[in-house]
């Protein structure tokens, strides 16, 4: 059972006519937060305000017990006047904005539109695993529970040449804050690429992360493939091309080497990979 706050618990026991509204908070992959109200109104709930978005279409939420994953189909419909950062809604999800997003689904009670809402309960969360269908002005999701991050091979740990830890995760240690640099986008770009007016170490930023701070891509993260002195290329387009003076944040990135994690992160006491293991086809 849910435990509904106070004044949601009193709406309820008192017998009014009261109104609810699905309520989303969508958290993109560079931490960005958007949230729509899926009322004909915006509504203000929790210290929060759900503007006024397009129209979300969902499946029935289903709750189970055990390690299955539970999943929320979701389908939006939006128009022009729908945004992400200044870039129609079903274009920023066509190059890839809302893949990883982080999605909570609460459902908010008051009693009426226009007073702030008496109380919320938590629905659904979860993140985006797949985009479906897009057509026209529609995009079909796929959401699922967090019982997804146990969707893993076991045993975790091998024995491997590489490091188990991902850069900057618990086990790795690292502050991703300590290795961040700044700059703004210049000259020529594309959705793949873009040129800076940095001064880094060519090939120090592949496998790292792009995070945009300002713009239209504000809050979208994106893996680096590649990166010159001045210039970065990345694995997956992003939802705008960006323009001069978009504001960006790097980090670099690791290929979990014993040399790499010495030599650039002077990190070899969390070093978790075992190199010096032999092949199992060879013989003494």
């Amino acid at each position: 059972m849910k435990a509904a706050p106070g004044p949601l618990a009193a709406l309820l026991d008192s017998g009014e006519d009261f109104v609810m509204a699905d309520l989303w908070t969508l958290t993109l992959s560079g931490g960005s937060v958007v949230r729509w109200s899926g009322a004909d109104v915006a509504l203000s709930a929790n210290g929060n305000v759900y503007a006024l978005g397009p129209a979300i279409e969902r499946g029935s939420v289903s709750e189970k017990r055990g390690l299955e994953v539970a999943t929320l189909e979701v389908r939006i419909s939006a128009n022009a006047g729908d945004l992400i950062n200044g870039v129609p809604l079903i274009p920023f999800i066509t190059r890839h904005g809302l893949d990883g997003a982080v999605v909570r689904l609460d459902r908010g009670f008051g009693t009426d539109w226009a007073s702030p809402l008496s109380g919320t309960i938590l629905r659904f969360a979860g993140k985006v695993t797949a985009i479906g269908e897009i057509s026209g002005s529609t995009a079909k999701l796929t959401v699922s529970s967090w019982a997804i991050l146990l969707n893993v091979n076991m045993p975790p740990n091998l024995y491997q040449a590489g490091c188990l830890h991902a850069v900057y995760d618990a086990g790795c240690g690292l502050s991703a804050a300590a290795f961040a640099v700044s700059g703004a986008v210049s000259g020529a770009s594309t959705a793949l690429a873009f040129g800076s007016g940095l001064s880094v170490a060519a090939g120090d930023y592949a496998q790292g992360r792009v995070v945009f701070t300002s713009g239209a891509n504000n809050g979208v993260a994106r893996a680096i493939k590649s990166n010159t002195a001045s210039a970065f290329t990345l694995i997956q387009p992003l939802p705008a091309v960006p323009v001069v003076g978009d504001g960006f944040t790097v980090y670099p990135g690791c290929d979990r080497t014993m040399g790499r994690c010495a030599t650039r992160f002077n990190n070899l006491g969390r070093f978790k990979g075992t190199p010096f293991v032999p092949p199992p086809e060879t013989s003494l």
